[in-house]
Parts: structure tokens; sequence; C-alpha cells
């Protein structure tokens, strides 16, 4: 059986830096403008390889905008077997604003939500963990539906806000055997649900909830478990530290760890992808691992 298939977005990120972030009304100089690529499964691809870890990508693009992205994950033998590809539309495009500390996303599509049907070609029963995070909730609630022994993460992202009811969350949330979700997604799924961390244990084994520099919090049926965040020496930009935390979290279920360490892990993987540009992380497994076992001493 293969480890895992991650689901997610693509992107080519149009990064405007501010020195802040306007409030309605005003305006802000721009300090520089920067492409890149990215995305959830993007960011996610680039650290996990890094780590050493095998998986398959599933997720979608246009080859109009997306020709170079593709090579460059190639290039770092990041397999593109189940992204599909289309001609007639652009993106997925995500055009971000930053501090440095904070973003405001505008996100275009493309072919992820008009034309990509994963459910249509995915292998079942064949991976121990199917990750379902940004991407067409209808086709990952078909392929969760059919799913008989994978386990099953559900990681809505910041979809939670525009693509998500109550309907389509409990469906996932139904199927799914944890949630993985930053503080204030978690917040608006409760609202939108009517449920508490407590009701949702009903369903899932646990919750990780990722809440930037103040750490991480595990939910399960012993109670809740909180994790620090690891100060990083300097931060580059923190776009895409919740992409690395999974990476790293991934890494750690993938060496036998537990998933209490495999948290760990992701903080630690977090605090060293925010100081340089997520194309350019380079930490090893060795490394991490020596840095787990200090934390623990």
């Amino acid at each position: 059986m293969k480890f895992l298939s991650f689901f997610g977005h693509l992107n080519i990120d149009v990064k405007l830096s501010v020195s802040r972030l306007p409030l309605p009304g005003e305006a802000a100089e721009v300090k520089s403008i920067s492409e890149n690529f990215a995305g959830t499964a993007g960011n996610f691809a680039m650290v996990l390889n890094r780590l050493g870890v095998d998986f398959d990508l599933y997720s979608s693009a246009s080859i109009e905008t997306h020709k170079e992205f593709l090579e460059f994950l190639r290039r770092r033998n990041i397999s593109t077997n189940y992204v599909k590809t289309f001609n007639e539309e652009k993106g997925p495009i995500c055009y971000l604003t930053s501090d440095g500390n904070e973003q405001i996303a505008y996100m275009y599509q493309g072919p992820v939500y008009s034309k990509w049907k994963p459910s249509e070609y995915f292998e079942h029963d064949c991976y121990e963990y199917i990750h379902f995070g940004t991407g067409p909730a209808e086709e990952y609630i078909k392929i969760g539906e059919k799913n008989k022994s994978s386990k099953v993460i559900f990681d809505p992202g910041q979809e939670t806000w525009y693509m998500y009811n109550k309907e389509k969350a409990m469906k996932l949330i139904k199927i799914s055997n944890m949630i993985i979700i930053n503080v204030n997604e978690f917040q608006y799924l409760l609202n939108m649900i009517n449920l508490s961390e407590l009701d949702l244990l009903n369903y899932v084994q646990y919750i990780i909830v990722t809440r930037g520099s103040n750490g991480s919090i595990v939910y399960s049926k012993n109670g809740k478990e909180e994790f620090p965040a690891y100060n990083a020496s300097h931060i580059n930009d923190t776009i895409g530290a919740g992409d690395s935390f999974r990476a790293g979290f991934y890494f750690g279920l993938y060496n036998n760890y537990s998933i209490q360490d495999s948290v760990r892990l992701g903080n630690l993987v977090a605090s060293y992808a925010i100081r340089k540009p997520i194309m350019d992380f380079s930490i090893d497994r060795d490394f991490l691992i020596g840095s787990l076992e200090k934390i623990k001493l």
C-alpha cells in the first residue's frame, strides 16, 4: 500500500508585499511584486519531497499558465502523474497581499472547479492516508464514500470560508478520521455546523488546530494537548507555513512517530520553512529527527 495521496491547489502566487495591510477604503504602497510556484499542494509537495517522503499529488492546472511550474516539479522528482492539465483555462492563480505576517488572498480557480474530476481516476484502497485539502468538495465526497481502507484527513483550508456549507462539511467529516485546520477556519467551521469540539470527536479521532506563533492543539478522546511553536531566527514570510506544518506532520507519520510527535515535527518544519522562500527549503530528515529528540529531552 502506498503512503499518501494529497489533494490541493498548485497555484501561481502573484504576491504584493506591503508595509501593512490596508483597511477598507484605504490604499497601500506596494514594496515589491513577485510570482511564485505555490498553493496548498505545491508548497506541501516541495517541502515533503525535501524530507524524502513518497506521496502522490492530485491536482489540476492550466497548461498555458502552469507549464513551467509542472516542469519545475518534475525536475525535483515530484511526480505529476495525477495532475490533470487543461488547455482551455488559465489558473489556478492566487493574488496575495502580504505584510510578511498576515495575508489577504484573492483566488482564481481556473480548471480546479470547472473541469477537474479526480473521482474518475483516483486509485481507491491503495493509500494509507487520503488528504483532502483545497479543491472540489463534491469530488472528494465521492472518493471518500467509496473508500474502504484508507484514513481520510479533512483539511478545507481557506476554502472553509467560501466553498463549504453545513451539508458538504458534514459529509466530509463523517467519512474522515482526522481534521487539520487553522484556528480561524476552525471557529468558522464550528459555527457553520453548529457543533463543539467534543461533538466533532464523535465523528473523527483527532482534530489538529494550528495557531501560527501560538503552536498547535490536538483534540482527541484523551482530551486537549497543546504543542508550542518553535522560534525562527528570522522570518522571510509566513505564506506556506501551514502547508509546511502538514509536510512535517506526514514526515512524522511516515517514520512511525505518534500523532503528538508528528505535530511537534510539523511545528519544527514550519519554523524552518518561514525563514526562506518555500522553494528553498532544505532541512533534511536526520537534522529534523535530531531536533525532535533534543526537544523531548
